[in-house]
């Protein structure tokens, strides 16, 4: 009977630590002013990135992809997705910000962290971690729900924005 408890305890441990694995650094909906999770988070390692976005995972595999986190939240009709990329260095991260940012629209989202900020999405680039956060509604309006969401999200993150801020 005992190796049944401890069988299952190790089973509950590897569950929740998977979980968190698949969180990563991406906070909870609640943890983000009352959003609602709207699906359990995903993460993508090497070549199974290429099962999430198909045709756009070859560059940021010769960028230096380590890892994508994925998590999608809501608020009343509004749904949200936050794609974290960690990239193996900051310059990888900022690279790739670089290339996909849509200059006209950058303003400061967090102390020195410019970011490309349009009304139904929000790119910015934060030591090795390049976070897009998108309202899933392609023809929304700017939403404070998103930009206080990316900027809390930001703030979480470790290290700084120094390469963002770089034009």
């Amino acid at each position: 009977m005992r190796h049944i408890g401890s069988a299952a305890a190790c089973v509950l441990a590897f569950v929740l630590w998977a979980c968190n694995r698949g969180a990563g650094p991406l906070p909870s909906g609640a943890m983000l002013g009352g959003l609602t999770d709207i699906e359990q988070p995903e993460s993508y390692r090497g070549a199974t990135l290429y099962t999430y976005m198909d045709g756009g995972a070859e560059f940021y595999m010769k960028q230096g992809f380590s890892v994508l986190y994925v998590r999608r939240y809501g608020q009343g009709s509004e749904r949200f997705i936050l794609e974290l990329f960690e990239m193996k260095d900051a310059s990888a991260a900022s690279h790739i910000y670089q290339s996909s940012r849509h200059p006209n629209a950058e303003k400061e989202l967090a102390s020195g962290c410019l970011a490309s900020v349009t009304p139904a999405e929000i790119q910015v680039v934060k030591d090795r971690y390049y976070l897009v956060g998108r309202n899933e509604d392609p023809l929304a309006t700017q939403s404070g729900v998103l930009i206080e969401m990316c900027r809390n999200v930001l703030n979480r993150l470790p290290g700084s924005c120094a390469f963002a801020a770089k034009k």
